[in-house]
């Protein structure tokens, strides 16, 4: 919860179950992270690379923070609330 990973390498990192809530994930490379289960509430993603990630949901992205430049799977639509 809470964790401080702006522009960590991350790609490939299982996140399986992981509690995500409010961590700053701002600028990370998620490139093919598992997420199934992960928690993304008010997670930070603003210029994150989220490209190929698997097991990513609308709702996951819904609830985090994000921005235009975020990097998400095509499969995915990035929320209003990034886009303003």
């Amino acid at each position: 919860l809470g964790a401080n990973l702006k522009g960590a390498d991350l790609q490939g990192v299982s996140f399986r179950g992981t509690l995500m809530i409010a961590a700053n994930l701002s600028h990370a490379d998620l490139r093919k992270a598992d997420f199934i289960g992960a928690d993304l509430r008010d997670a930070d993603l603003s210029n994150a690379n989220l490209t190929g990630a698997i097991f990513l949901t609308q709702s996951q992205i819904n609830s985090a923070k994000g921005n235009i430049h975020t990097k998400i799977p095509n499969f995915l639509k990035k929320p209003d609330h990034w886009l303003k």
